[in-house]
């Protein structure tokens, strides 16, 4: 067999790996697409309700249109912008840099009030945020890292 043709499993392996690397990254776009659309769908189908859930209660018709903008509203528009990073090539990244910074923020705004309120009620969603802000992490890493090697295979 000729080096030549011991080079082609190692160029469709770096295909191979690229395209996985393609899919991964937008895992982490995904699941907080689907979050953020749950969180907010939830609040919109019965505000009052799911407010009650979280021990909320709302004592006026404009605090119940607030809890729609701040719990429904926000998170419906970052998950419509998330939905956009994930199907735009060249936002895969800008994306998983957003969505790490509001994980980094909403982590430390809940680490915020629990010390405030001496709460530890919302402790178990660490788990999840950080779960989310690795993979995201990872995720980035991976896509900085693929598109070097996209640049140094179109200069090549």
């Amino acid at each position: 067999m000729s080096a030549r043709g011991g080079a082609r499993p190692q160029a469709s392996s770096r295909k191979t790996n690229s395209r996985a690397a393609k899919l991964f990254t937008r895992i982490p776009l995904l699941a907080f697409t689907v979050v953020l659309t749950m969180i907010a769908l939830r609040y919109m189908a019965n505000p009052v309700h799911a407010g009650a859930e979280a021990g909320i209660a709302f004592t006026s018709p404009g605090g119940i249109t607030v809890a729609l903008v701040g719990l429904a509203g926000f998170p419906l528009a970052f998950a419509a912008f998330f939905a956009e990073c994930l199907f735009s090539e060249r936002r895969i990244l800008f994306g998983l840099r957003i969505e790490l910074m509001l994980l980094g923020i909403v982590m430390g705004i809940r680490l915020l009030g629990m010390l405030l309120t001496h709460s530890a009620e919302t402790a178990r969603l660490f788990i999840p945020e950080t779960a989310m802000a690795l993979l995201c992490i990872f995720a980035i890493r991976l896509e900085i890292r693929r598109i070097k090697r996209e640049r140094v295979q179109s200069v090549a």
